[in-house]
């Protein structure tokens, strides 16, 4: 099994189930090939909710799969890619113009996020972040 890709982050809030955590970029994060998959390589500071029971025994320390994050960066940057290439190609062979075939390109992308949106509670229950005890 690999090892999983940690922050260090800080607690901002303990209750009620949930956990929210204050994550900040590591110098590393810039060469990280998942850094868009957590979130990283957009700020140096990222807040997120992690669900637990347990939530006031916690304090710090995150950290997510590296082959969830690899899934992340599948689903928000690979595929749509696919989606929108191969939406312009088809238009292109179907004999659409330019402005058509870029714009049936643009609705495929719209459409392919509207269904990860949709379907998005799907997807929290499998990118998971955990956090430690400190």
């Amino acid at each position: 099994m690999t090892r999983p890709i940690e922050h260090i982050a800080t607690v901002v809030r303990a209750g009620d189930g949930v956990v929210e955590v204050e994550l900040t970029a590591q110098s590393a994060c810039a060469s990280c090939h998942a850094r868009m998959a957590c979130g990283m390589g957009e700020s140096t500071r990222k807040r997120i909710e992690i669900a637990t029971p347990e939530a006031p025994s916690f304090t710090a320390g995150v950290s997510v799969e590296r082959n969830m994050g690899m899934t992340a960066v599948l689903w928000a940057y690979v595929v749509p890619f696919v989606v929108l290439l191969g939406a312009l190609v088809a238009a292109s062979l179907a004999g659409w113009g330019d402005g058509a075939a870029a714009l049936s390109a643009v609705g495929g992308i719209a459409l392919y996020y509207g269904a990860l949106y949709l379907l998005r509670e799907r997807l929290e229950k499998k990118i998971h972040f955990k956090i430690h005890k400190q």
